[in-house]
């Protein structure tokens, strides 16, 4: 019987239980369940600083509750997380992208590493409210909300540049708050610009995520203690 999924650093080797190397970010790998959203918050609180510097949430899991994914979505939107998959960690498919997809920020290192299964027909309705709220797009909405079925559809590097590596309500976030210019960006990626024409925008990025994560990880916390 699965416990739910595992949780680690990056420099923890789960095999010898030896920490490797500096510190890295937090990995979630394998099946969602339900109670893995309490151990995910436990895991970040027990140093909020470490996790909160590097904000990042490596994922690889292939199954799992939906509800459970979604409050796990929630908390993740909320720090502003980044959320990654890689070959080295594993893919991310089903519920698992619930949390990629609505997530502030997010990243794959290659195509065909995130997949989408429908759910279950009694679940449909719910996941359709969640994925609408968050702004995701219509032709990845019908994807999700197909019947479900053993068939997973992997996002190809085309889905993945489509579905774009912020979320909308992030790219307003930035713009609020530090004035973002999608097209500087772009034109510093393609070597147009010089680094440095990114530097009070990246500066003031760091600044303003770290404070909310921070607040929004307390909040998180002072609600777990108040409902136990």
């Amino acid at each position: 019987m699965s416990h739910g999924a595992d949780l680690f650093f990056m420099d923890h080797d789960v095999v010898s239980g030896q920490y490797t190397g500096p510190v890295g970010s937090l990995v979630m790998s394998g099946d969602i369940e339900p109670g893995d959203y309490d151990r995910l918050l436990a895991k970040i609180a027990e140093n909020p600083s470490r996790f909160l510097d590097r904000n990042t949430l490596i994922l690889a899991s292939e199954a799992g509750d939906t509800y459970e994914a979604m409050k796990i979505a929630g908390l993740i939107k909320a720090l502003h997380t980044q959320v990654s998959v890689g070959p080295l960690t594993g893919r991310c498919a089903d519920v698992c992208f619930l949390i990629y997809v609505v997530a502030d920020q997010r990243d794959t290192d290659g195509s065909g590493l995130v997949g989408i299964l429908g759910p279950p027909p009694s679940e449909v309705s719910s996941v359709g409210d969640f994925l609408r709220a968050n702004e995701v797009s219509a032709d990845l909405l019908t994807r999700a909300l197909r019947p479900s079925s053993d068939r997973v559809y992997w996002l190809n590097d085309i889905d993945e540049t489509h579905l774009g590596s912020r979320s909308p309500s992030f790219t307003r976030y930035l713009v609020a708050h530090c004035h973002w210019d999608d097209q500087l960006e772009r034109d510093v990626r393609s070597t147009k610009r010089p680094l440095a024409d990114m530097k009070d925008m990246w500066a003031c990025r760091r600044r303003v995520t770290q404070s909310d994560a921070a607040a929004a990880l307390a909040a998180a916390l002072k609600g777990r203690s108040e409902v136990r």
